[in-house]
């Protein structure tokens, strides 16, 4: 073999390599590679989007719930007093416990202090009743007597708003009834003033020098109170309460008289 045809041969070779190399950089490299690139941007497309959406979503917070706590009525106790104590308005001690009578406490009564505010009620929705042709039937109430309005007031205590320190105290021995029979006596003692009566300590006696003295009582603005002759508890119902005697004390022309805590005379009372 010659050297031109060896030198040819060479030359072939080179070539061929060289097709060989652009064959494979140009046309299958890239065919191998495009699938490979499009699923690594895909995949690092939704790691991003997953972690924007964990960035940007808002973490749950939960919701506090107002926390209750049980309180044990003990001597003493009134709702302002308990509202001062624990830090909560004293027309939510009385919504929460749904008492009727706010001057008067029960010695042992669980109570409910909410704490925290009131829990939120869940509206109800109420069906509205289908009107009939039918008429009802109905019959007026028949009108109070004395004897009756004045126990209705006291049994009726309105439930205060508020707790005022300020203004004419005006307690009055609004009327003496029943006298003479133990059952049925009773004096009744009215706030017409303007604000809270804290009665604890005042007296009521007649003028056999029987003596009632009461214990823990506040008698707020417009509120009655029932004292009784015969035996009874105190408190049962709200603000009434028993002088614990097994006969009368009451008599036509006698006088009853109200003293508050330092012995000065409050308001007295004539038995008609």
């Amino acid at each position: 073999m010659t050297r031109k045809q060896i030198a040819f041969i060479i030359a072939v070779n080179a070539v061929v390599s060289t097709a060989i190399t652009l064959l494979l950089v140009l046309v299958l490299l890239p065919a191998l590679g495009a699938p490979v690139q499009e699923r690594t941007t895909a995949a690092a497309t939704v790691t991003s989007g997953a972690v924007a959406e964990s960035e940007t979503r808002p973490a749950d917070q939960p919701q506090l719930s107002p926390t209750p706590v049980i309180h044990i009525v003990q001597a003493g106790d009134t709702i302002s007093g308990l509202a001062l104590r624990y830090d909560v308005p004293a027309e939510d001690i009385i919504a929460a416990n749904q008492i009727a009578n706010p001057n008067f406490l029960q010695l042992g009564t669980e109570l409910t202090i909410p704490v925290g505010g009131l829990a939120e009620a869940t509206a109800t929705l109420t069906p509205v009743p289908t009107p009939t042709e039918t008429p009802i039937p109905f019959e007026p109430p028949p009108a109070l007597t004395a004897t009756a309005a004045a126990e209705a007031v006291a049994s009726s205590t309105p439930e205060p708003v508020e707790s005022p320190s300020s203004g004419e105290l005006l307690v009055e021995i609004g009327e003496v009834l029943g006298a003479g029979e133990v059952a049925l006596e009773r004096v009744i003692i009215a706030n017409m003033g303007e604000r809270l009566a804290d009665m604890q300590g005042w007296t009521l006696s007649d003028a056999g020098g029987n003596v009632y003295t009461f214990a823990n009582f506040r008698l707020w603005k417009g509120g009655s109170a029932i004292v009784h002759t015969r035996i009874g508890e105190d408190g049962n119902p709200p603000a009434n309460f028993y002088w614990g005697k097994l006969e009368a004390l009451w008599e036509p022309g006698e006088v009853a008289t109200l003293t508050d805590d330092e012995g000065r005379v409050v308001d007295t009372y004539t038995v008609p």
